[in-house]
């Protein structure tokens, strides 16, 4: 059956209920059965109406209407509409498609028998709720990639879409790293040093220099910056307290740790003696690793947080050349005394906690039993 046998002006409106009508501001017929469009949002306005809408274009989801993906989209299509249409591809199915074209090679009018959406119903609900309060001319700011399938093309279309979620990368916070200034200053010192300072997830294949990775450095600064309470350093022991500190640039988190004063040097101590530390620490534990000193090996970090509270934390970005700077080399050699002396205030601190020999892993790992152990071992002031 032929559903749009007459050439038709183009409408910004539906043919009938089966049908629908774009007009495209760049067309290519890429493949058998496949176009691919730009659209602009006004165009897709109407397509989601009706209760039935979902249904009606047999779309996955209904309208997700509290998702705070879909509140960002609806943002970006109210303050930027240029950007709503940057990201992502809306990708219809149609039993037949016929182009009317305009005169122009690469444009013209896509007629739509039994439109589906095989994905992006989410844009077109969101276009179809805003239309009635946003003008035309807005709407026409915002244009999108469209891709229309019919016959095979239509079903491998729906056969990917439905197993996208098996091979989707979603992004994460320390994937925008790459964007912010601190990160690629930090990048070209380390350079500069024939060190590799990297930020990107993910396996690096191929040889490469020796250095630092942005989470150990995360952990690292967070442990030595000045303080006197361990709170930024615990949040950073897990991936998912890092991703958090990373996701606002311009946070206060994120500003301890890595602002204009931060150097690539600061890293290589703070990630230097935390290793120290924490070979002292296990040195301890083989030589009595009975009872109470188990905290040595449960909670390092704490251990290691105290022992920086002792060290001029607050210089530890001091250029080389700065009269200021410690002389590090000399404290590092002063790192084992000091950290025996520290951990047996803990263990004491810990036996006076648990005076009975328990030694619960899960609790002293948590940070409010932190707080409990440095209160006892007299390091909260």
């Amino acid at each position: 059956m032929n559903f749009f046998a007459e050439p038709r002006e183009p409408m910004d409106a539906p043919l009938a209920r089966t049908g629908w009508r774009i007009r495209t501001t760049l067309l290519h017929r890429s493949d058998v059965g496949q176009w691919d469009a730009r659209v602009t949002a006004g165009q897709l306005a109407g397509l989601g109406e009706g209760a039935d809408a979902a249904a009606r274009l047999e779309a996955r989801r209904e309208y997700l209407a509290g998702s705070a993906q879909n509140r960002e989209l609806e943002r970006a299509l109210r303050e930027r509409p240029e950007a709503f249409g940057v990201v992502g591809r809306v990708v219809l199915g149609a039993d037949e498609v016929r182009w009317v074209p305009d005169g122009a090679r690469s444009s013209g009018t896509l007629d739509l028998l039994a439109p589906e959406c095989v994905d992006g119903y989410q844009r077109i609900a969101l276009i179809t709720r805003l239309a009635a309060e946003l003008p035309p001319e807005h709407l026409d700011l915002a244009v999108l990639d469209v891709r229309v399938v019919t016959g095979a093309a239509r079903d491998l279309a729906r056969a990917e879409h439905d197993r996208a979620h098996l091979y989707d990368n979603p992004a994460q916070p320390q994937d925008l790293l790459v964007r912010e200034p601190v990160m690629r200053r930090l990048v070209e010192e380390f350079d500069r040093d024939r060190r590799y300072f990297g930020f990107r997830r993910g396996e690096r294949r191929g040889p490469h220099r020796d250095g630092y990775y942005v989470c150990q450095a995360t952990t690292a600064l967070a442990l030595f910056a000045p303080g006197s309470r361990p709170d930024l350093a615990h949040r950073t022991l897990g991936d998912a307290g890092r991703q958090e500190i990373w996701r606002d640039p311009a946070g206060p988190d994120f500003r301890a740790l890595f602002d204009e004063r931060t150097r690539a040097t600061g890293i290589h101590i703070a990630v230097t003696f935390h290793r120290a530390i924490v070979d002292v620490l296990a040195e301890l534990l083989r030589e009595s690793p009975a009872h109470h000193r188990h905290l040595l090996e449960d909670a390092p970090d704490l251990l290691v947080w105290a022992v920086a509270r002792q060290l001029p934390v607050d210089r530890l970005h001091c250029g080389q050349w700065d009269p200021a700077a410690p002389q590090w080399d000399r404290i590092l050699d002063e790192v084992p005394v000091l950290t025996r002396r520290t951990a047996e205030r803990f263990v004491r601190a810990y036996e006076e906690l648990r005076p009975h020999g328990v030694h619960r892993k899960a609790e002293v790992r948590e940070l409010a039993y932190w707080h409990r152990l440095i209160e006892r071992a007299g390091l909260d002031g």
